[in-house]
C-alpha cells in the first residue's frame, strides 16, 4: 500500500515524486521500462522565454529540474538579453543521456521512492486506488497521472503511421478505458521533432557559432557560478528559398495537410511545414544546430520539425548552408495523442469528480518540459499535503508564473498545446528570475518541509530587507558616483551634491547589479549575489512595480473571494449563457471566474458587488 502512486517518469512525474518524498510519504512511481526516467525526447534544453522562471520556482519549492540541469548542462544562455530584466530568461542546452542518468539517480537515492519498471493496464477505484500492471497489482491513496503524449499515441512520418508515445516507445491505453467517466477533449493535440543530424556531416565553418555565456547564473540556487560538465557551443543557419520551394512542391505528402493527422500543434513551436504555409513570403527561418550531449555524435537542428516522408527530409536538410552533406541518423516525426479537458481539474489539479486524482503534464495540453514539471510538483505538493490531512496552497498567478499556467489551464479550454511566455503574465515586472527565492519563500512556509533549504532562503530574506534599506538611506557624493560611470556625468551633474544610492540604480546607463556590487565593496558590505541582484534590479523597476502592486493589491481582495456555486447558479441576475459556463467550469474564486472565456462583464460586476 503506498501513500501515493505517480504513473508516468518524465519531467512531472519526477517532481510529483521527490516533492511527495519531501513529506516523508510512502511513494511509487510506475513508468514504461521502454522509456527513460526524464527523458528529453525533443528539444534538448531546459529553459526559455516564461519557462526559465518556471524552473527556479520549481527549484526554489524543493522540486529537481534546475539541479539536474545544472548537472546536465552544456550551454548556458540569457534569452532577450537586449531588453528588460522582466523578459529575460535562462535557457540551459542540456546532455539529455546525462540528465536522464541523473533523474534517475538521485529518485533511487530517496528511500521513500520506489521505482517500478511497467505498464498500467488497469485503474479502478473503491475506498483506495487500485492499478493493475503486466506483473502486479498496486494500491494507494492518491493517484497522479502524468503519462504525457503516450495517452493513445499515434507517430507519423510521411505516409507511414504507428501507435506510441514517441519513438521506440509503446502508447499508453487511452483514458477512456481505464475510467470511463474521465472526460477526454473531442480534439486531439499533436507535436513533433525534427530529424538527428550526423556530426561529422555538418560543416561548422558556414555556421554561426553561439558560446556558453559564463555570466548566466545557474538554475539551483545553491550551486555556485561554476559550471559542472564541459561546455558546448551552439550554432545558427537559416533556411533559404530552395527549402521553401522543396517543402511546398511536396505539401501533398504531409501528413498535416493530406489529413492523415487530425490533431492541432503548438502555434508556438510549429513544423517547418507549418512555416512555410502559414508565412508564405518568408524563407529566411532560424535554424540552431544544437549538441544532444558530450558523448553522442547528434545534432538537433531546432527549428525544422517535420513528419514530411525521409526523402523529402534530407532533400530539403541538404538545401541548408552548412548541412549541405547532411546526414539523417533519425528522421523527424510528428505524434498526435489524447489530453484531458482541464476545466474539469480544480488548483490541486485534482480530477473535481474523482477526489484523490492528480493529473499533470502534457496530457493536461500543454507542451513544453518545464510546464510539465510545474503541474507536477503542484500536484505533488496537493497529493501529498491531502494524505497528511492538511490544506496545500495554491499559488497565485500574481506573483508566480506556475499560478498562471494553472489557472489559466482550469479556466478556460484550449484549442492548441499551452505553452508559457511572460506576456501570459499580468505582473511580470514584479515575478522576474531574480527574485524567485522571494516570491517562493512563503509558500514554502505553508508546506512546512523544513529543511536546510528553508533556513537558506530565510537568510536571503533577511539580508534583502537589509540590502533595500540600504539603497533607500544611503546617499554618496557626487563625485565617487562620477569617478564609477563617465557615461551618465551629464545626467548626474545636475543633481545635488549628495544622491541615494536608489536613485542612482534607475538612470538608464548605470548598470544596476555591477554599481551596487561597486558600492557595497566600496563600503565593506558582503552579501550574496543573489541577493545583490535582486535588490538592484528590484530598485531599478520600484516605480513601476509599486504602481502595479498597489493596483493588484486593490483587485486582489476580490480575487480572492470565494465563490458558492449553488448561490451563482440560481441567481436571477446571472444570465443562463454564463451559468453554463460556470457549472462547467466550477470557478473557486472571483479570479477563476473572470478569467472564463464568455463571461459577461455584467456578471462580474454582480459577483463583485458580493449581493449574490
Amino acid at each position: 500500500m503506498f501513500d501515493i502512486i505517480v504513473v508516468g517518469g518524465g519531467h512531472a512525474g519526477i517532481e510529483a515524486c521527490h516533492i511527495a518524498s519531501k513529506f516523508n510519504l510512502k511513494v511509487a512511481l510506475i513508468t514504461l521500462s521502454s522509456v527513460d526516467i526524464g527523458s528529453a525526447p525533443c528539444n534538448p534544453s531546459i529553459g526559455g522565454i516564461g519557462k526559465g522562471q518556471v524552473v527556479r520556482e520549481i527549484d526554489c519549492l524543493g522540486g529537481l529540474m534546475g539541479k539536474i540541469a545544472d548537472m546536465s548542462g552544456i550551454q548556458y544562455r540569457i534569452l532577450n538579453d537586449s531588453k528588460g530584466y522582466a523578459v529575460q530568461s535562462t535557457r540551459v542546452q542540456i546532455d539529455k543521456e546525462l540528465y536522464a542518468k541523473n533523474a534517475t539517480k538521485l529518485l533511487e537515492s530517496i528511500e521513500g521512492i520506489s521505482i517500478i519498471r511497467d505498464k498500467v493496464l488497469s485503474i479502478s477505484k473503491d475506498e483506495h486506488f487500485c492499478v493493475s500492471t503486466r506483473e502486479d497489482i498496486y494500491k494507494s491513496k492518491k493517484l497522479i497521472i502524468t503519462v504525457g503524449t503516450f495517452l493513445n499515441g499515434k507517430l507519423h512520418c510521411g505516409n507511414e503511421s504507428f501507435e506510441g508515445g514517441r519513438i521506440d516507445a509503446e502508447k499508453s491505453d487511452g483514458l477512456v478505458d481505464i475510467f470511463s467517466n474521465i472526460k477526454i477533449r473531442n480534439v486531439r493535440f499533436k507535436t513533433g521533432t525534427p530529424p538527428r543530424i550526423k556530426k561529422s556531416t555538418i560543416n561548422f565553418d558556414k555556421l554561426i557559432e553561439q558560446k556558453s555565456d559564463p555570466e548566466t547564473v545557474n538554475f539551483h540556487i545553491l550551486h555556485d557560478q561554476n559550471r559542472i560538465i564541459e561546455q558546448k557551443s551552439c550554432y545558427l543557419t537559416h533556411t533559404n528559398e530552395n527549402t521553401i520551394n522543396i517543402i511546398s512542391e511536396n505539401k501533398e505528402k504531409s501528413p498535416m495537410y493530406n489529413g492523415q493527422i487530425s490533431g492541432t500543434g503548438a502555434r508556438y513551436c510549429p513544423s517547418i511545414e507549418d512555416k512555410v504555409f502559414r508565412y508564405p513570403d518568408k524563407d529566411n527561418h532560424h535554424i540552431f544546430v544544437e549538441p544532444e550531449g558530450l558523448s553522442t555524435d547528434l545534432y538537433y537542428p531546432s527549428g525544422i520539425s517535420s513528419s514530411l516522408p525521409k526523402d523529402v527530409q534530407l532533400e530539403f536538410v541538404n538545401t541548408i548552408n552548412g548541412l549541405e552533406n547532411a546526414e539523417i541518423v533519425k528522421y523527424g516525426y510528428a505524434v498526435e495523442y489524447d489530453v484531458i479537458d482541464t476545466t474539469n481539474l480544480n488548483s490541486g489539479l485534482e480530477y473535481i469528480d474523482i477526489p484523490g486524482l492528480h493529473f499533470a503534464g502534457q496530457v493536461n495540453g500543454t507542451s513544453g518540459y518545464e510546464e510539465a514539471a510545474g503541474q507536477g510538483l503542484i500536484a505533488g505538493i496537493h497529493a501529498s499535503m491531502e494524505v497528511l490531512g492538511k490544506v496545500a496552497p495554491n499559488l497565485s498567478r500574481n506573483d508566480s508564473y506556475i499560478g498562471v499556467m494553472i489557472q489559466d489551464l482550469i479556466t478556460n479550454r484550449r484549442d492548441e498545446p499551452y505553452r508559457l511566455f511572460t506576456s501570459r503574465s499580468e505582473n511580470r515586472l514584479s515575478i522576474r528570475e531574480d527574485n524567485t527565492h522571494l516570491r517562493m519563500i512563503h509558500y514554502r512556509e505553508k508546506m512546512n518541509i523544513n529543511d536546510s533549504f528553508d533556513e537558506y532562503l530565510k537568510k536571503l530574506k533577511e539580508e534583502s530587507e537589509f540590502l533595500s534599506n540600504f539603497i533607500q538611506n544611503t546617499s554618496l557624493d557626487l563625485r565617487e558616483v562620477l569617478d564609477y560611470c563617465d557615461k551618465t556625468h551629464k545626467i548626474l551633474e545636475k543633481l545635488e551634491k549628495r544622491i541615494f544610492v536608489s536613485d542612482i540604480l534607475k538612470v538608464p546607463s548605470v548598470d544596476p547589479v555591477d554599481f551596487l556590487k561597486y558600492i557595497l565593496k566600496k563600503s565593506n558590505i558582503k552579501c550574496s549575489f543573489p541577493t545583490i541582484r535582486t535588490c538592484a534590479i528590484s530598485s531599478k523597476y520600484l516605480g513601476y512595480i509599486d504602481k502595479n502592486s498597489n493596483y493588484t493589491r486593490k483587485i486582489s481582495r476580490v480575487d480572492k473571494m470565494k465563490l458558492d456555486h449553488n448561490k451563482l447558479l440560481a441567481s436571477n441576475n446571472i444570465s443562463f449563457e454564463c451559468k453554463q459556463r460556470i457549472k462547467k467550469v466550477r470557478p473557486e474564486t472571483f479570479n477563476d471566474l473572470k478569467n472564463i472565456n464568455g463571461i459577461r462583464q455584467a456578471t462580474l460586476a454582480f459577483v463583485a458587488s458580493g449581493s449574490y
